[in-house]
């Protein structure tokens, strides 16, 4: 979570980013907490409630409680979440159980290994 990351070197200099966004690039969220840290579905407020929760937790799992928990739309915050902390911690990290009672889990696997 380096600050002002950049795919492409300069590339901000030329398409700067808006400033709310520019803000949580930076590294606004690894300061706040809520309520300033909201989960409501509005995509600024959901993407730094995201990276709130990854940076302020060690694992999927604690990440995962943490963001859901805000409250609002935690269902959009939670799939948010599993995404970014899946890709980086890996799917043995999502606990068994929680892995165990997804509907679709075979085809949701093959799609996965499809992508990698």
């Amino acid at each position: 979570l380096s600050e002002h990351y950049s795919p492409v070197e300069g590339l901000w200099d030329e398409a700067p980013l808006a400033p709310k966004i520019a803000a949580i690039a930076a590294g606004s969220f690894k300061l706040k907490q809520p309520p300033e840290i909201r989960g409501t579905g509005y995509v600024v407020d959901t993407l730094e409630a995201v990276l709130w929760a990854f940076f302020h937790t060690e694992d999927f799992r604690q990440g995962a409680l943490k963001v859901v928990n805000l409250g609002q739309d935690a269902d959009t915050t939670g799939a948010i979440f599993g995404q970014i902390a899946g890709a980086h911690y890996g799917v043995e990290s999502v606990p068994a159980h929680w892995r165990q009672r997804l509907i679709m889990s075979a085809s949701i696997v093959s799609m996965a290994d499809d992508l990698h």
